[in-house]
């Protein structure tokens, strides 16, 4: 059975990292969606959408200029097909408001507009991941996993902090290899998370020494895993700091808490083997 969510409900706690400030009207966002389309319009008027699917339609500074020399006669000039063949959310990009006649518009037909800061392309990429995450119950991070003792651990932090090249160290000698640089994390039908790596670079990791190769390579096939069940997540940071600074915590990742160690490393130091090691001792103990 599919997953049914109201837009309100997808959009909670993400209206701010949308780059949005406003929502009109607001009581549009009641209407429950299975699956949910994300549809650039440019072009006044646009191609029809197909049939029976749900779309939140980003409208462009070129497509709202278009709108606005419409203006009073937006009703009358307007594709009939624009607001109501299945869209069911509006949002203007690199815009910082609503413009009064659309909001004058879509009262009338209960579809909620939004203004966001953001270009057209980057809101369409944080809407996907936002979709995917609610509505999936799949997301992507930026990060290294590895299995230790089937547990999976996932490692997070800038580029070129280290995390690449201490996990392989450490693999060679003691851990299993699961995904390098980017980390896809899902729900299985019990609830717990499975982390896996991206389907196009699987197969594929990168350190500074090897460039990118084939992990099957380096690595024994022995020691390499497709996926694994996530249980903790290491953060690598870089500080003002003369020591290295440890602090534990949880972090929710799709509903769930996990066990959490906030590493803190001095600005011109690297995560490393030995630091992984001792983090990943500190974790056994603690679980």
């Amino acid at each position: 059975m599919k997953k049914k969510l109201s837009l309100k409900e997808i959009f909670q706690g993400s209206i701010i990292g949308l780059g949005i400030k406003e929502i009109f009207p607001f009581a549009g966002l009641e209407k429950e969606i299975t699956a949910i389309n994300i549809r650039l319009i440019n072009q006044i008027p646009f191609a029809s959408l197909k049939k029976n699917n749900s779309t939140i339609a980003i409208i462009t500074p070129k497509a709202l200029n278009q709108l606005r020399v419409m203006g009073e006669n937006l009703c009358r000039q307007m594709p009939d097909n624009f607001f109501t063949n299945h869209i069911v959310f509006l949002i203007l990009s690199r815009s910082l408001s609503i413009p009064v006649f659309l909001k004058k518009h879509t009262a009338n037909i209960d579809i909620p507009i939004a203004a966001s800061k953001y270009d057209e392309y980057y809101l369409r990429s944080l809407l996907k991941a936002l979709i995917r995450e609610k509505l999936q119950e799949i997301i992507s991070i930026h990060g290294v996993v590895l299995e230790v003792k089937g547990k999976g651990i996932l490692i997070t932090g800038a580029s070129g902090i280290g995390k690449t090249t201490a996990a392989f160290q450490s693999v060679v000698k003691d851990y299993y290899w699961v995904a390098d640089d980017v980390a896809v994390i899902k729900r299985n039908k019990s609830g717990e998370l499975i982390a896996s790596g991206h389907k196009k670079i699987n197969n594929y990791i990168h350190t500074e020494a090897t460039g990118i190769i084939p992990v099957r390579n380096l690595l024994d096939s022995g020691r390499i895993k497709m996926k694994t069940k996530l249980n903790a997540i290491i953060e690598v940071e870089k500080a003002g700091i003369r020591d290295i600074r440890v602090t534990k915590g949880e972090k929710e990742i799709l509903g769930i808490n996990l066990t959490c160690l906030h590493i803190n490393i001095p600005s011109a130091s690297y995560f490393n083997e030995n630091l992984l090691k001792k983090t990943i001792r500190q974790l056994s103990k603690d679980n």
